[in-house]
C-alpha cells in the first residue's frame, strides 16, 4: 500500500515538473489530447495525494509536507546527487522504519483505548448486577423484564418481529428499529440470548460485555472496540422456522 501511493505521487510530480511555472504555481497550456491526458492523470493522481495527505493515514495527526516532498523527488529525478540530503538507500530504510514505528503507536493507542472501554464495561455490568430487577445469566448476559410477555418464546433460528434501542453505556444510541423482522441467528450472541429468554408481548432490557457484541473490533464509528452494550426490546411477534 505504502509503495503504491509514493509511486502514485511520483507520477503526478513528474507530470507537474512539465508544466511551465508562474509565481511558483504551476499552470499548463492544453493544446491537443496528449496534453489533456497528462493534465487529467495529474488532475486523479494529485487528488488521490490530497485524499491521504487530509485523512492523515500516511502520517498520522501530522499534514503531509508537499514542498518538502516535491524538494526531494526533484533533485531525485535530476540525479542531482550533491544535493541529496538523504540517499535512496537511506530513504528507503528511513520510511519502513519509520512506518514501523507509527504502526506500533496506533496500536498501543488503540491497545489502551480498548482497555478503557473494557474496564468501564466491567464497572457498569458490576453495578448493573446489584439491581434486583436483573437476571445475569452464566454467558454474562444481564436481563432486565420490564414487562413480562405471555406468548410464544423463540429458538435458535426463528424470525422474531421486534422494536428495539441500542445503545453504549454512556447512553449514546447507536441503532434503533421498530417492527423490524429477523432471525435470532443474524444479531450478536447477547441479543440472540436475550431474545430466547423473552416470550411475545414481553419488554426487556438487555446488558452485556463486548464478547457477547461486537468483540475487540468494535462495529464501525458507532461502536468501539470492547463496547459493553444495551438493547432495550419488546418482543412483538415469534414466526417459527420451517421445520425440514
Amino acid at each position: 500500500m505504502k509503495k503504491s501511493i509514493i509511486l502514485s505521487i511520483s507520477a503526478a510530480a513528474i507530470l507537474g515538473m512539465t508544466m511551465a511555472s508562474c509565481n511558483g504555481v504551476p499552470s499548463a497550456k492544453l493544446s491537443n489530447d496528449l496534453d489533456s491526458v497528462a493534465y487529467a492523470f495529474g488532475v486523479l493522481q494529485g487528488t488521490q495525494f490530497a485524499a491521504v495527505a487530509d485523512s492523515n493515514t500516511l502520517i498520522p495527526e501530522n499534514q503531509v509536507k508537499l514542498d518538502e516532498f516535491l524538494a526531494g523527488f526533484w533533485t531525485a529525478v535530476h540525479r542531482d546527487s550533491s544535493n541529496l540530503k538523504i540517499s535512496a538507500e537511506d530513504a528507503d530504510k528511513y520510511l519502513r522504519e519509520y512506518f514501523n514505528q507509527v504502526q506500533k503507536k496506533m496500536q498501543a493507542k488503540k491497545d489502551a483505548e480498548l482497555k478503557v472501554n473494557k474496564d468501564k464495561g466491567a464497572e457498569f455490568l458490576a453495578a448493573n448486577a446489584q439491581k434486583e430487577s436483573v437476571e445475569t445469566l452464566e454467558s454474562g448476559l444481564q436481563i432486565e423484564h420490564l414487562q413480562k410477555g405471555t406468548g410464544k418464546t423463540p429458538a435458535k433460528g426463528d424470525q422474531v418481529i421486534v422494536n428495539y434501542t441500542g445503545k453504549l453505556i454512556d447512553g449514546t444510541v447507536f441503532d434503533a428499529n421498530d417492527s423490524v423482522t429477523f432471525s435470532t441467528n443474524q444479531v450478536v450472541k447477547g441479543f440472540s440470548e436475550g431474545l430466547q429468554n423473552m416470550q411475545e408481548g414481553g419488554k426487556a432490557v438487555f446488558t452485556f460485555p463486548s464478547d457477547l457484541g461486537y468483540g475487540d473490533r468494535g462495529a464501525g464509528k458507532d461502536i468501539p472496540g470492547g463496547s459493553t452494550l444495551q438493547f432495550e426490546v419488546e418482543l412483538l411477534q415469534v414466526i417459527p422456522a420451517a421445520k425440514k
